[in-house]
């Protein structure tokens, strides 16, 4: 055979394989969620945490609040809360902003 049949051959047997192994190769994807912060769960463990503290009404005969469920807007950085200490039971809007991590610098219940 010819050298410059032989030198195409090899060439085209490298850029075949050069090609199998590039789509062969895994594609990283990130997973989902891993850069965005879920704020919406951030901020019902907050609400969680510092119901006590944030709610403008005073639990009442020695009760002690606890959230019984919340709603989250996460465009309007708003929500409503419902709360109850065992005697009476509370239904509040709150807004609220966070970090760039997600994290809640401040809410207030109105």
């Amino acid at each position: 055979m010819n050298k410059s049949v032989i030198s195409f051959i090899v060439v085209i047997i490298v850029l075949a394989a050069a090609g199998f192994l590039i789509l062969k190769s895994p594609v990283s994807v990130p997973a989902p969620n891993s850069v965005v912060p879920d704020v919406k769960q951030n901020v019902e463990n907050y609400l969680r945490t510092n119901i006590s503290t944030l709610s403008p009404v005073k639990a009442v005969l020695g009760g002690t609040w606890y959230v019984v469920s919340t709603t989250v807007d996460l465009e309007k950085n708003s929500g409503t809360v419902v709360y109850e200490d065992g005697h009476i039971q509370e239904i509040k809007n709150f807004f609220y902003t966070t970090d760039a991590k997600g994290e809640v610098i401040s809410l207030t219940i109105e």
